[in-house]
């Protein structure tokens, strides 16, 4: 849930100590340079390890921007977003525990002891300046779990259910009655018949409910488990199918978290969006204007994220 709504494709901060609020004048603290170098100079490395430092400028932007462009105004709007929703978090009395603080300061201190020198002399930060991030994103974290957990939606087995059918289609019904009545034979082989038979370019497939609608599924999920249909006309041809597996479990399951997922993150986002109306917050420009990712070079730290899902996998 929270990779699906605080996506880092890139990711920053800002040297300013305050935010600028727009329709609210309430003031915010901003974040160090230092602060937001962790996050930038670890996706900045990310990217050049996948794609090489050739990335950087590269034309990637619909006006012709560069990547490294591109790259920092993501970065701000994802830390923009993390700050908004730690606002959040505190007003509605959202905060990070003493004991969960004490993790952070371990995850801390372990991300800190891995940086090297050149990390260190790129990014500039302190153990404190690491644990002031991370902290952030567990309180914006925290604050998306909680709402998501009081949208929670259960979803029914019958919703959510996977079938898997084989299918035998043509156009000329003359040939789906002559190929009915053959599969109608005691030992018939069904797939042997669909292979030979078929216009259609699948012969298996899996099925769950709204995906095709109307008398086709409706039959289909009316049929036990390898029972065969009559003929069903639809879109200018004639299905016969057979049932190979009324519920498949583990497809079901899958299914099932999707779209309890896909319904709480629609709940939370409601909830988002409704507070960012009221509350729209711009880190000040002046950091993200000097910012240069081609400084640097032999910094190669990127797993700030990955150690943070290690140490909070839920």
């Amino acid at each position: 849930m929270t990779v699906a709504i605080l996506t880092v494709s890139s990711l920053s901060m800002s040297a300013c100590k305050g935010l600028e609020l727009e329709n609210k004048t309430q003031q915010v603290d901003g974040y160090t340079e230092s602060q937001a170098m962790i996050v930038l100079a670890n996706e900045r490395n990310r990217y050049k390890e996948a794609y090489t430092a050739s990335i950087l400028t590269a034309s990637v932007g619909d006006g012709g921007e560069s990547f490294e462009e591109v790259l920092t105004d993501n970065v701000r709007e994802y830390l923009e977003q993390v700050r908004l929703l730690c606002m959040m978090a505190d007003e509605r009395g959202i905060t990070v525990t003493s004991q969960e603080r004490d993790l952070i300061r371990e995850l801390s201190e372990t991300y800190y002891s891995m940086l090297s020198g050149e990390d260190l002399s790129y990014i500039g930060c302190s153990v404190e300046d690491v644990q002031t991030v991370y902290e952030d994103l567990f309180q914006a974290t925290k604050l998306i779990n909680e709402l998501t957990k009081e949208a929670q939606s259960e979803i029914s087995d019958s919703e959510a259910k996977v079938i898997e059918i084989q299918q035998i289609g043509t156009s000329d019904l003359r040939k789906a009655l002559a190929i009915l009545k053959l599969c109608k034979i005691d030992g018939a082989d069904f797939a042997t018949m669909a292979s030979r038979y078929t216009e259609t370019d699948t012969v298996t497939l899996k099925l769950m409910r709204g995906t095709l609608g109307g008398l086709y599924e409706d039959t289909a999920f009316s049929l036990d488990e390898g029972e065969i249909s009559n003929i069903i006309e639809t879109g200018g041809m004639y299905y016969i199918i057979k049932c190979t597996d009324g519920y498949d479990e583990e497809a079901t399951l899958e299914r099932k978290s999707m779209l309890e997922d896909a319904i709480n993150t629609s709940a939370f986002s409601e909830e988002y969006q409704s507070y960012k109306e009221e509350h729209n917050i711009r880190f000040a420009e002046r950091f993200w204007r000097d910012v240069d990712l081609q400084n640097g070079e032999l910094s190669t730290v990127d797993n700030f994220f990955e150690l943070y899902e290690q140490k909070f996998p839920d």
